[in-house]
């Protein structure tokens, strides 16, 4: 069974946005599903207005606008929190561009819900958000949102992988995260990068041999290796 298979994105879902959430930022957990353990609800604004109501064409009221938002938040805020902790490996910072790109997307959710893939347009924008310098540099100098916290406790083989995470260069990371964990194809990690196809490939094969050799030093691969990590393509 993966280590972070159960937060891998659905096909096809996409990003709600977020004017209120509560999430536990005061986390001091290090597995990834303990730091996602806390409920996250979401409260729209009663003052934000999404769009007209009653329009042809299947156009959303804004009473239905504001549940679609809230239930698609609930299905996939927590799932996007865990992909963004583990490029950031810091799981404040993950709350914080998830709910930032949550916030975005709900001041154009009528286009943003109705497109083909929203949970891809707000994890490219949580993900963007990420790096971008200044956050950088605030997230290694906030006090309580140092990396190496993260992989102290918790399950061996999440432990064995935020480790071998915290050892790569960050577009690395983003490669094996997004491609392994989210499910993301080259060619759109590759336009978010803004770099060919083939840079992309070539981190994400550095990046899978340095996770795969650590998931190994913890359990053995299957003697039926169908993946770089031997479980099927996920951690």
């Amino acid at each position: 069974m993966s280590v972070l298979a159960d937060h891998r994105a659905d096909p096809g879902d996409d990003a709600p946005a977020a004017p209120s959430v509560r999430a536990d930022d005061d986390v001091a957990a290090t597995a990834i599903d303990p730091v996602l353990d806390g409920a996250t609800r979401i409260a729209p604004a009663s003052d934000v207005d999404p769009g007209p109501a009653g329009l042809p064409g299947g156009a959303l009221r804004p009473d239905q606008l504001r549940a679609d938002f809230g239930a698609h938040f609930e299905a996939h805020y927590q799932r996007l929190v865990a992909q963004l902790y583990a490029i950031t490996l810091n799981p404040a910072e993950a709350h914080d561009v998830v709910r930032e790109a949550y916030s975005r997307a709900w001041r154009r959710w009528a286009e943003v819900g109705a497109s083909a893939d929203p949970t891809g347009w707000v994890r490219r924008v949580a993900v963007r958000s990420t790096m971008r310098s200044w956050r950088r540099t605030i997230a290694r100098l906030a006090p309580g949102r140092r990396r190496g916290a993260l992989v102290d406790g918790g399950e061996p083989r999440t432990r064995a992988a935020l480790a071998a995470l915290g050892r790569l260069p960050d577009a690395e990371r983003r490669a094996v995260v997004l491609v392994d964990m989210a499910g993301v194809p080259v060619v759109e990690v590759a336009a978010l990068e803004q770099v060919p196809p083939g840079t992309v490939a070539a981190r994400l094969s550095r990046a899978r041999r340095v996770v795969g050799d650590a998931l190994t030093d913890v359990v053995p691969a299957t003697p039926v290796s169908i993946s770089p990590y031997g479980h099927g393509g996920h951690w």
